[in-house]
């Protein structure tokens, strides 16, 4: 039986040189390998600032507690988000005192649907949360006039859709600042990490003071900056540990910023992997448009897929014996590892908090018909074949 994992971890010889040299100079903590990492993050997505934290949950929560602070906003103020997606864009929400406010997705893309946006705005609500589910874009030309109309801000979460654009522009320089995610499976995958972009530089102070504890930011470079003079040393050296805000433990390592740098520096090679087996799937399991729904991409987007979703149909679910469960323990019990599709209504850490779930029917839909699989880089080729036959023995 052949294994095909979810995810794959990008490892070249490049991967192994960047750790050693991290080893040789000892430096562990935030240090040139993470400076040029947020550098280069930024470029690729055109912004300015970069930030790295260990989890694209920890950006999320960063950008939203230094937005919170500085247009002070109550605790019981709205975000929107969309009921299809991760639950730490929920959570982070909850998690410093403001209510998420769910809004129905768009069947063919699982994101956001600007159409039902303005009904869930109201005069406590403070920012949008589009989320580009699977590395599809939201439609963010719509959701961006909207945002406008009514003078809320836009926090991308990009944590499933590093490089991905619409309408020519990169995700992650729609917004005031953007989440992305490096965690395992991810596009770049360095076992923890996560990176906030923005093109404020006022604001990415704030943030990166949050992710060091609430320290003042120009007594962090005493240990950042090795070249730093006597002369500015001795007029810092007393007040090096100044803290300004309730800040977090969230900063990243240089070995994961190793990492992390030698996949950015390879991305091209990567996702033209993952296109090509993106377009290989479509292609095998187009003849069963009956029993699922494939994913669906417009002209004016360049998507950059996490994984395969997939939908059964509402004709597939009328035989018992093609539930969404059953689907899933046929894929997994020939080795092919499977998820579900972002179930967040239901869940039971959100039974008793006070934010509604009803009124959802396409994101009822995709938790109850919806679930993917991998389509990485490291897919072999017989892989590639095995995966479309696998699910192909299914319906026969």
């Amino acid at each position: 039986m052949q294994n095909v994992p979810l995810g794959s971890v990008y490892i070249s010889a490049k991967t192994k040189r960047y750790v050693s040299e991290v080893l040789k100079t000892k430096r562990l903590s935030y240090g040139p390998f993470c400076q040029k990492f947020e550098h280069e993050f930024a470029k690729l997505h055109e912004c300015t600032q970069g930030i790295v934290c260990n989890s694209g949950t920890a950006a999320l929560h960063t950008i939203l507690t230094a937005l919170k602070i500085r247009y002070k906003w109550h605790d019981g103020d709205e975000i929107i988000v969309p009921a299809v997606t991760f639950v730490a864009t929920i959570n982070v929400v909850i998690q410093i005192g403001l209510k998420p406010v769910l809004v129905d997705v768009d069947q063919s893309s699982f994101n956001m649907d600007p159409s039902l946006l303005e009904k869930k705005i109201n005069k406590k609500t403070r920012a949008i949360i589009p989320v580009h589910v699977f590395g599809r874009p939201a439609e963010m030309d719509k959701i961006v006039g909207i945002a406008k109309k009514h003078k809320l801000l836009i926090i991308e979460d990009c944590c499933e859709a590093l490089a991905a654009s619409h309408q020519g522009k990169k995700v992650g320089s729609f917004g005031i600042a953007s989440a992305f995610s490096t965690y395992s499976a991810h596009l770049i995958a360095t076992g923890i990490g996560g990176i906030i972009t923005t093109n404020d530089s006022s604001l990415a102070e704030l943030m990166q003071s949050l992710i060091n504890h609430g320290r003042n930011t120009s007594y962090l470079s005493i240990d950042d900056d090795d070249k730093a003079t006597k002369k500015e040393l001795a007029s810092l050296i007393q007040a090096r540990f100044s803290f300004e805000h309730l800040g977090y433990s969230y900063r990243l390592s240089e070995f994961e910023a190793a990492v992390g740098l030698s996949q950015l520096e390879d991305i091209d090679k990567i996702l033209n992997k993952r296109q090509k087996n993106t377009e290989y799937l479509m292609k095998k399991l187009s003849d069963l448009d009956q029993f699922l729904q494939l994913p669906k991409f417009e002209k004016d987007q360049d998507y950059t897929l996490l994984a395969f979703p997939i939908l059964l149909t509402p004709h597939t679910l009328k035989n018992p014996s093609w539930s969404l469960e059953k689907f899933m323990l046929h894929l997994e019990a020939r080795g092919i590892e499977t998820r579900p599709l972002l179930p967040i209504l239901g869940q039971p850490v959100y039974k008793n908090l006070s934010f509604s779930q009803e009124n959802l029917p396409i994101a009822e839909y995709c938790t109850k018909a919806g679930c993917y699989f991998g389509m990485h880089q490291d897919l072999s080729r017989s892989d590639l074949k095995y995966l479309p036959e696998t699910i192909h023995e299914f319906f026969r």
